[in-house]
């Protein structure tokens, strides 16, 4: 996160009923998302996948994270949109392949939208 120019991405774990939930990333770039739930979204990600630099808050003193008025689960979407691109997105975790931050809660892991079979390209311990 340190090294945040603009917006930054990661993978986090214990996320969307899967075991992790990551940018996939080609090259260098953020190219889509590897995600349980909508991956139609125009960022596909949460909220603790993310980091915006303070330059770009003061930048764009009307971008707001909206607590209501946003479709469920679109508020990242909202967000960055005012902010970002997808093509301006900073991989990190080497290049989103390790998961450094979790979701963690008092419960059971939910992994109802974990696939049977292993989905994505990339070998990720979580």
């Amino acid at each position: 996160m340190r090294t945040t120019r603009k917006v930054s991405v990661w993978p986090v774990g214990l996320v969307g009923g899967r075991r992790y939930e990551r940018p996939v990333v080609e090259n260098g770039k953020v190219v889509g998302w590897y995600t349980g739930w909508r991956a139609d979204r125009p960022f596909a990600i949460d909220m603790a996948g993310f980091a915006v630099s303070l330059q770009v808050i003061l930048s764009h003193p009307k971008a707001v994270f909206k607590r209501r008025g946003s479709q469920p689960g679109m508020q990242e979407s909202d967000f960055l949109k005012q902010i970002t691109t997808v093509e301006e997105l900073e991989p990190k975790a080497n290049n989103c392949t390790k998961v450094l931050v979790w979701h963690t809660r008092t419960e059971k892991v939910n992994l109802a939208n974990e696939p049977k079979y292993r989905l994505d390209t990339v070998n990720i311990e979580v």
